[in-house]
């Protein structure tokens, strides 16, 4: 599958792959270079929320 480059250097995910790995708009993803290859890898990244309580109700 092939997508555009924009001037900015964004890319659009097709809607196909998006809707696979669970991508919705505003969640982060994590992209990594695989150099043996010269491939990159998009995966979902779940960020792990701290709650601290401050003993009140």
């Amino acid at each position: 599958m092939k997508v555009k480059v924009t001037r900015n250097f964004q890319v659009t995910i097709p809607s196909e792959i998006r809707e696979k790995l669970g991508i919705k708009e505003g969640d982060y993803v994590e992209v990594t270079l695989d150099e043996s290859n010269g491939t990159m890898i998009i995966k979902p990244y779940i960020r792990k929320w701290t709650t601290i309580r401050l003993n009140k109700k």
